[in-house]
């Protein structure tokens, strides 16, 4: 047996078949969550496919993206906490570009201009 199929566990190598096979998953999208080549997944559905074994297909019924979210809802209360100000900054700054940009139109200049006298 290869030695990379030694290193996980025949449960998994079933949740990541049941998933494929389920649809809501390529083997890329699987290949790259899992850190498994996508060569050994193709294998392993195959092999899957040509011994008639049946694999619950009720093993796992969430989607990358579903495993993706869960990732993002364990990330620590500052990370969190964080992301949210930049998302407020974000926010702030283009309201505040385009009431400059407003201004501008109206014939106020705000914008430093080069060559500016103070």
């Amino acid at each position: 047996m290869n030695r990379l199929h030694e290193r996980i566990p025949l449960e998994k190598r079933n949740e990541i078949i049941s998933m494929y096979l389920n649809g809501d998953n390529s083997i890329r999208e699987l290949s790259a969550y899992y850190n498994v080549k996508a060569d050994t997944i193709n294998k392993w559905v195959y092999r899957y496919r040509k011994s008639g074994k049946i694999v619950s297909l009720q093993l796992q019924t969430k989607s990358v993206d579903d495993m993706a979210r869960k990732k993002q809802e364990e990330k620590s209360p500052e990370v969190l906490e964080l992301e949210a100000r930049i998302r407020e900054l974000e926010l702030q700054n283009l309201a505040l570009n385009t009431l400059i940009d407003v201004a501008e139109r109206n014939g106020i200049d705000i914008r430093k201009k080069s060559g500016a006298k103070q």
